[in-house]
């Protein structure tokens, strides 16, 4: 009988491992979370310096607490916004193409007057043959194709998006049926206000 006999082997060891070190960033994602400090209401007497009967100092009110009711962060409710345009004119930094993004933007965000975004995500559609719904996705394009439009919306209009940033504004493929090529979906995520 083989030595080995009783040992795991290799892809089940594997999984094991895995699954351990997912329980090990799990932990550590847990336990990094730090309560907010709330201040004191009462943080009593302020010694003083001197020895003398000079009258103590008046307390100031103390701030308000934070509103806590409701955590900040994302709003879970999304909103997607969708322009179509020329995918290889856009990559290309053809200006007509740059204005046309920049108008299609400033009418689709008109409803959303006086918000900002915090977090977006382009999903751009490019299909090779003569555009329309028909032919396959090419992922390579349509990921350049939403990246480029990533990159400008920033200067389309800065008032509302975030400086640009791979970590709040991402371009990906959209390879969903029925897309015409040369649309991209803009998914907008809001602060909670």
């Amino acid at each position: 009988m083989s030595r080995d006999a009783g040992r795991p082997g290799g892809p089940s060891f594997a999984g094991w491992l895995f699954a351990d070190l997912l329980l090990v960033i799990v932990l550590v994602v847990l336990g990094s979370e730090v309560p907010a400090d709330e201040p004191d209401p009462d943080p009593g007497p302020t010694p003083t310096a001197t020895a003398t009967a000079t009258p103590g100092p008046s307390r100031s009110p103390s701030p308000t607490p934070p509103d806590t009711s409701r955590p900040g962060g994302l709003d879970p409710v999304t909103v997607s916004v969708g322009i179509r345009l020329d995918p290889d004119a856009l990559i290309a930094g053809r200006p007509a193409e740059t204005a046309e993004l920049t108008r299609q933007i400033t009418q689709e965000i008109k409803r959303y007057e006086g918000r900002t975004a915090a977090f977006v995500m382009v999903f751009g559609t490019v299909r090779t043959g003569s555009g329309g719904s028909g032919g396959s996705v090419d992922t390579g394009r349509s990921d350049a194709y939403a990246t480029a439009v990533a990159r400008l919306l920033p200067q389309a209009a800065p008032q509302f998006f975030p400086p640009y940033s791979e970590k709040i504004i991402r371009g990906y493929h959209d390879s969903g049926s029925g897309i015409a090529s040369g649309t991209a979906r803009i998914e907008l995520f809001f602060l909670l206000s």
